[in-house]
């Protein structure tokens, strides 16, 4: 396996610098230990370590977005077994480097929003810092506590043929990744155990102590406790796992930005006991996105007034609005006479060679050398794509060339470097790939320095020769292996204090999406159980169309609309005659509102928006519902999806029992179940009135009370409780009124109440107005009258004293929901208010 590699390095990849061997295919000491661990492996072993890696990752519930994507949301992130490793020697002058770096950008914050000494006297060209989208000026002379401006700082480094480390990007306004990487850590420790210990690989642990540590020392406020918020765009963003992960790992409260509000020049975040004050805000929402009313009017991620209250230093933001400056591409041409005025230095970390435009000579030379540069804005986005020379027409070399001569100041160009190659695992064998490295820096207020992940995120290109490496382009991820000598610790903990965050904090978006959580999830148990009686039946129906005469099977089917609220459904005589067709839509279609697919599909999706509250082993039940959601709509046969709902049964049931058993009995535990037990309760109403508005004849109406209680899961019970032949009244006793029945209303109502009466301002029966309603559907329930509900009208078919009864109970439980809605999940605008600002001048 090696041998192959080595061999392919040496006739075609010499040019390149490769991370396992030289030219000439020795490899380098500090690879030896794990190249004789993977062939000692072998490929067949090597390609089941890695099956196991992806297969933990997907168990953990590891995703990534990559936008356009045909697999849309929650795409399984790719894990390479091989990793990017590190000699001691390399990285002691990597991680000099980086510190370097962060203190020298630090120190060029403070200065553009502050005195802006580089720009008068010209260190710093003014048209390429103030025509940049990332200088804001509202953020002129606002400083945060401390010595360090910049909190967390990224670097994008490759190594260049000379084997030299050079910086690629400097990432500083919303840096992402380092709970990837962490997640990688956790996979690779967990299948390659050995390779780490014996390579003395140092752990990655301490960054994050470090970042907590720093955190817990900056409020305004000067609060031991202050209370953090991770503020993300939401689970459509590429890298919302990670916001989940480290949120959820880092004791934070995970917050989107209709979670907050300004209230007094202060920001609140909106939960379901209401209103509390927030001290920071670590946002991984890029900073133009962050205050519709200062920066982009269309931004739906923000929080209207954050300006404002960060001027009145009521909370502080981290990183800081406006550090996006230092992303300037242009930057790089000009930091290696920084780093000489600033801190006396030569520049350690050498940038990718980079020519401003907004110069004569520079831009003389970008035109002159055009096709073999890669040239793009001084601001990145998605509009604003780098471009090779190389590969452009020449009517598009024409017209970039325009573009750059009529506005040269927004324009850069920079040398298009060739990565060294490194091992990757391709399609079972070992290929060499361009690589990049990720590294995460954080400010260390005890040591008043900058600390280095001892590790960080390598990615490698997904084919051979490609050079510009992204998630976004397929790159796949490498965990980063920093080797230790033998001997000395690899990881040391610091004392860090303990951030106290006050419990059972939940936004209430989350509240809402937990609510619809347990919500969806009876929903789907009660629409498969239905599902699975009704194909049974179906089975024994000679001719499906002449379903019309089996009253049984109609029943059932009509059932089967009204609690997936898909009308005019099986009521129609049209439909019922295609009613396999009619079925598979109800189950396979995920675009159909009410179908099985979307009801599982919506289950999954509240379950994504509310994963940093979900367990390790919920997500691992929550994959194996996805798989089996996908298989399910894949099928054209009522036979094969009826194996389908027998295995998604259990699975559903898995996540409900594992919730029961493992949840901790607070305010979450409090709204899943509420969102639980108003579904149930809604759907045992619509079921028996569905079932049971009509008189048939004996048989029938005992066969179709014994479906009635198997899709109530109350089959059992009743013949334990009564030993008798099914009856109407004896039935609903037991579905309406049974205290010790979990699926009787009023044993639903009443964990309802229970529930409510431990959310915040639920312990006044009296007073709360959701408990006075359940109050009223309780008693209604508790005095129904079991002879005047089976009592038929003169026509001696129609129960309409049961129909009108159910339906008021159905629409009293909706009237819960609201008013659960509008106590714990809405906030109305006046109680905030809007916020008055001035720009400074600049």
């Amino acid at each position: 396996m090696i041998s192959s590699y080595l061999s392919e390095r040496t006739s075609t990849n010499a040019q390149f610098f490769d991370e396992l061997a030289t030219a000439d295919g020795n490899i380098y000491p500090h690879w030896q230990k794990l190249v004789n661990a993977y062939d000692k492996l072998g490929n067949e072993g090597l390609t089941n370590r890695a099956h196991e890696v992806m297969q933990l990752l997907k168990e953990n519930g590891v995703t990534y977005n990559i936008y356009g994507d045909p697999e849309g949301l929650n795409r399984p992130w790719m894990l390479d077994p091989i990793p990017m490793v590190f000699s001691q020697k390399d990285w002691t002058l990597i991680e000099k480097g980086l510190k370097q770096r962060a203190n020298l950008l630090n120190q060029i914050l403070q200065d553009i929003y502050g005195e802006r000494k580089l720009i008068r006297s010209g260190i710093i060209p003014f048209e390429m810092i103030y025509n940049h989208l990332g200088f804001l000026r509202q953020m002129d002379k606002i400083r945060i506590p401390g010595k360090h401006q910049l909190v967390q700082y990224s670097a994008d480094l490759a190594r260049g043929p000379d084997g030299k480390m050079w910086v690629l990007h400097d990432r500083t306004d919303a840096p992402s990744g380092a709970g990837y990487a962490f997640e990688n850590r956790v996979a690779m420790t967990r299948v390659f155990p050995d390779m780490l210990r014996e390579n003395h690989v140092r752990r990655v642990g301490s960054y994050y102590q470090t970042l907590k540590n720093t955190l817990s020392r900056l409020s305004w406020q000067g609060s031991d406790d202050p209370r953090i918020v991770f503020l993300s765009p939401g689970p459509s963003n590429e890298t919302y796992f990670e916001h989940a992960y480290l949120s959820s790992y880092m004791g934070f409260t995970l917050a989107m930005g209709q979670d907050l509000t300004v209230s007094d020049g202060y920001v609140w975040l909106k939960t379901i006991g209401g209103l509390e004050k927030v001290d920071i805000i670590i946002r991984r929402v890029d900073d133009v996105f962050c205050d519709p009313l200062e920066f982009r009017m269309d931004s739906q991620l923000g929080v209207v007034g954050l300006m404002e209250s960060v001027r009145q230093k009521k909370v502080l933001v981290i990183n800081p609005m406006g550090v996006r400056i230092l992303e300037n591409p242009g930057l790089m041409a000009f930091l290696p006479k920084i780093c000489q005025h600033v801190l006396d230095e030569d520049l350690i970390l050498p940038s990718v060679a980079t020519w401003w435009c907004g110069q004569e000579k520079e831009k003389q030379y970008v035109m002159d050398n055009i096709r073999f540069l890669m040239v793009r804005k001084i601001y990145r986005s998605r509009l604003n794509r780098s471009v090779y020379g190389g590969d452009l027409s020449e009517e598009q070399i024409i017209q970039l060339k325009n573009e750059i001569q009529a506005r040269p100041h927004l324009y850069v160009a920079q040398e298009l470097v060739n990565f060294s190659t490194t091992p990757s695992y391709i399609n079972g064998k070992l290929e060499a790939r361009n690589a990049v490295f990720r590294s995460y820096v954080v400010a260390d207020t005890d040591n008043d320095d900058y600390e280095v992940m001892q590790g960080g995120l390598s990615r490698s290109s997904p084919d051979k020769g490609v050079f510009i490496v992204s998630n976004q382009s397929g790159g796949i991820s490498k965990d980063t292996w920093i080797l230790e000598s033998e001997g000395k610790e690899t990881h040391h903990l610091k004392p860090t204090p303990i951030i106290k965050q006050i419990q059972n904090i939940i936004p209430s978006r989350t509240g809402e999406h937990l609510f619809w959580l347990g919500r969806y999830i009876e929903r789907s148990i009660y629409t498969v159980r239905l599902l699975r009686i009704i194909l049974k039946k179906y089975y024994e129906t000679a001719d499906e169309k002449h379903l019309e005469g089996d009253l049984v099977i109609t029943t059932l089917l009509k059932t089967l609309t009204a609690i997936t609220g898909t009308q005019p459904g099986f009521n129609k005589k049209s439909i019922l005659n295609q009613s396999k067709k009619e079925l598979i839509s109800l189950i396979t279609d995920p675009h159909r509102v009410g179908s099985l697919s979307q009801s599982v599909q919506s289950f999954l999706n509240n379950a994504y928006s509310v994963r940093d509250r979900l367990s390790l082993d919920t997500w691992r039940i929550l994959d194996s519902i996805s798989d089996e959601l996908s298989r399910m709509k894949n099928q054209a046969s009522l036979h094969q999806i009826n194996r389908n709902l027998d295995n998604l049964i259990i699975k559903l049931m898995a996540f409900h029992g594992l919730n029961i058993d493992n949840m901790t009995r607070e305010n979450t535990w409090n709204i899943l179940n509420i969102g639980r037990f108003n579904e149930s309760a809604r759907n045992t109403c619509i079921i028996i009135k569905t079932m049971l508005s009509e008189k048939r004849s004996d048989d029938v109406e005992r066969m179709i009370l014994e479906y009635l209680l198997m899709t109530n899961e109350s089959l059992v019970t009743y013949r334990y409780m009564y030993r008798s032949t099914l009856e109407v009244k004896a039935v609903l006793n037991l579905l309406l009124i049974d205290e010790l029945n979990p699926k009787s209303v009023t044993y639903q109502v009443e964990r309802i109440d229970q529930h409510i009466n431990k959310m915040p301002d639920g312990n006044n029966r009296y007073l709360n107005p959701i408990r006075k309603k359940l109050l009223e559907i309780n008693t209604k329930v508790r005095l129904y009258n079991a002879e005047q509900l089976v009592t038929t009208d003169k026509s001696g078919k129609h129960r309409k004293e049961l129909v009108l009864y159910l339906e008021s109970i159905t629409s009293l439980l909706g009237e819960v929901y609201n008013l659960i809605n509008e106590q714990y999940f809405s906030h109305t605008q006046n109680r905030y208010g809007f916020v008055t600002t001035k720009l400074p001048e600049v």
